[in-house]
């Protein structure tokens, strides 16, 4: 299955990534990511020398380094562009141009993606070549996942020869936070059964929580809320892995959420170290909106607000954080919602919020606010309980990230 392969190869590649500090070899591992992702034969990345106007390949498959005039060829077309170009027969495209005629390789067909900078300047291109059957536009969305890790790599690399180190460290760390932000949904579903909001607010430049909505091909949601161990660039990086493969499998309600979430458990362990791993809450909603299934894997427990009486139930763990034991099992929750029921998910930096007196906050008053405001629409029970969190936190130094997620059923 196309998913499982994808699942497999981001896994496998995100350990060994996190083990190489050299750029190069760095670079080298995300083409063989990018071209193991989508099928392709061969990926090269691509960078401007400025002083002699040429485009020029960091790395590529099969061919020493290549040079071409800038502007010239496809790969000159998306850097000058700024866009991805999908070309699956190149004989027809008059901007094909190939540098490799005397190796005898045909290239037949080519995915070309942009690498930004945190600014969004394009610096460079990745390339793929010659997948079987075509390139699809799903492929481009899974390229974007290698080129924001190569954009990255370069990114510090440019830097490290830049800038003294105290300053390195914190734009390392911009750059980072910028890659996170990218990863959190741009939009939240407007859908019709459901009113959806979301809030983060990391404590320190690269946090470690995330959540995610993710629209379902069957017409159900699936919604989650994680908190990898530990903060700053490494935690955004299992956090991007976790997140890339959730959306991946989204794409087949048919598996269940508790066979999905031992899958994470034993892959996540498999590549990270004894200190990473990830609180994990998964909850998929129904096509009709009035069912959720759920599993927590050692997530604050979420809360249901009934509408019709006011109480409200905890959904407590079924399982321990994923990566911290080879095999786990897990259990599948499910909960009937009627309109007016209200879903609230948090991360332990609003139930562990503490005053300059180092007291920590009772959840019960999570469970206060959200009872109060019953009546109000998903984003304005955030923006409430922020409020309230802020004002026992009395202007002390946050010492987790936020996270909330709230679904009320419409």
């Amino acid at each position: 299955m196309r998913a499982d392969h994808i699942s497999r190869v981001i896994f496998d590649y995100a350990g060994r990534i996190g083990n190489v500090h050299e750029t190069g070899a760095f670079l080298r591992l995300n083409a063989d990511m990018a071209r193991d992702l989508v099928g392709a034969d061969r990926c090269s990345i691509w960078l401007i020398d400025s002083k002699s106007q040429e485009l020029w390949t960091t790395v590529a498959h099969g061919v020493p380094e290549l040079r071409i005039p800038m502007g010239h060829g496809l790969v000159g077309a998306c850097i000058y562009e700024g866009v991805s170009i999908v070309v699956n027969d190149t004989a027809r495209d008059a901007r094909f141009l190939n540098t490799a005629p005397r190796s005898g390789y045909e290239t037949k067909s080519v995915l070309v993606i942009p690498l930004r900078s945190s600014d969004e300047k394009v610096i460079g291109a990745l390339q793929a070549l010659n997948k079987p059957g075509g390139f699809l536009d799903e492929d481009v969305e899974l390229l974007g996942l290698a080129a924001t890790y190569a954009a990255n790599a370069l990114e510090t690399q440019r830097l490290r020869n830049e800038a003294v180190a105290a300053r390195l460290v914190q734009k390392e760390l911009e750059i980072a936070a910028n890659v996170q932000r990218r990863l959190f949904p741009q939009r939240l579903p407007e859908l019709v059964e459901l009113d959806c909001a979301a809030f983060c607010r990391p404590a320190r430049w690269v946090g470690g929580d995330y959540y995610d909505f993710i629209p379902m091909p069957d017409g159900g949601l699936m919604a989650t809320l994680g908190d990898v161990s530990g903060k700053g660039v490494a935690a955004a990086v299992l956090m991007a892995s976790i997140q890339s493969s959730i959306r991946t499998q989204a794409m087949h309600p048919q598996t269940s959420l508790a066979r999905m979430m031992e899958g994470f458990n034993k892959a996540v362990y498999s590549f990270s170290t004894a200190d990473k791993y990830s609180t994990l809450f998964l909850a998929r909603f129904d096509a009709s909106m009035r069912t959720m299934k759920y599993v927590n894997a050692g997530q604050c427990a979420p809360m249901v607000l009934r509408a019709s009486d006011g109480t409200v139930r905890s959904l407590s763990s079924s399982g321990m954080p994923v990566g911290l034991i080879p095999v786990v099992a897990y259990q599948e929750g499910e909960v009937t919602l009627a309109p007016g029921d209200v879903v609230l998910a948090c991360s332990d930096g609003v139930s562990e919020a503490m005053n300059p007196e180092e007291d920590i906050w009772d959840e019960k008053h999570v469970e206060q606010i959200l009872r109060e405001n019953a009546d109000s629409p998903a984003a304005e029970i955030i923006e409430r309980l922020v409020a309230a969190v802020d004002e026992f936190a009395a202007g002390a130094e946050q010492s987790d990230d936020i996270t909330i997620t709230v679904v009320k059923v419409l």
